[in-house]
């Protein structure tokens, strides 16, 4: 029988993730990440956040995160209920920052001339309500675009942006990322560092709070996606049926664009 407490992502595990870190690290920001060239804290943890499908998930995540005393970057795509300017401010005043999530090359369906102009509309919407830094590509499985291919033929900072989350990542950051519904899960097509082949291993939710209380590594780059992570068993176990299909459709999609 399910318990609640007993599960993995969850917002219960959430907070036992934020304490095993609170004391340890010191959090920075992605804008203060790329611009802090070799100024960086000795041990540190750049928490990330992908508001894929709601902003009232993300409040959450953010105040559960305001108490243990951690700033974050929270990245938001511009759909009807992600962009909420409301709590996109609320977000940004308990002293987090606020990202664009661009998805621009995919959802023109690969026109990079439309992709363009779409991504700076969108960051000027951005831009209206809040401060506006550090962009990161959503990766949009069902596309065969990887909006990052935008930057190819164009330069994210002449939109006066610092930096892109994976783009902008230095090989020797230790990413782990909740995509998958695991640790550097198998069922991932976009979500990694280009470039960086290896990774450290972590199954469970425990297992990274273990890294983190080893005290043998002195940064983490920690990507959650607040839509994944459950206040009840109930809604934990519908999402964990989608997560299943999810999964099982990127294994066929791995399979047919190979």
């Amino acid at each position: 029988m399910l318990t609640y407490h007993k599960l993995d992502f969850t917002l219960n595990k959430f907070k036992q993730l934020c304490s095993s870190m609170e004391e340890k690290y010191n959090f920075i920001t992605m804008n203060e990440y790329v611009t802090a060239a070799d100024k960086l804290p000795e041990r540190f943890v750049l928490m990330r956040h992908d508001i894929d499908r709601s902003a009232k998930n993300a409040l959450k995540i953010a105040s559960i995160e305001e108490q243990f005393g951690i700033r974050a970057t929270y990245y938001f795509r511009t759909t009807k209920k992600t962009f909420v300017p409301e709590i996109i401010q609320k977000i940004e005043k308990m002293g987090h920052e606020i990202g664009y999530h661009y998805e621009a090359l995919s959802r023109t369906n690969g026109d990079f001339g439309k992709a363009i102009k779409l991504f700076e509309s969108d960051v000027n919407k951005f831009r209206s309500i809040c401060n506006l830094n550090t962009i990161c590509m959503h990766g949009a499985v069902l596309s065969r675009h990887d909006s990052r291919d935008l930057w190819k033929y164009y330069d994210f900072k002449d939109f006066g942006l610092t930096g892109e989350a994976y783009l902008s990542a230095g090989k020797n950051l230790n990413y782990f990322t909740d995509t998958g519904r695991g640790w550097n899960s198998k069922n991932n097509f976009r979500d990694f560092i280009p470039g960086k082949t290896e990774y450290i291993s972590a199954e469970t939710t425990d297992d990274l709070i273990e890294l983190i209380k080893s005290d043998q590594i002195n940064n983490f780059y920690i990507t959650l996606h607040p839509n994944r992570w459950k206040s009840n068993t109930f809604n934990w176990s519908l999402w964990w049926l989608q997560e299943l299909a999810l999964n099982s459709g990127k294994k066929v999609l791995r399979a047919v664009r190979k």
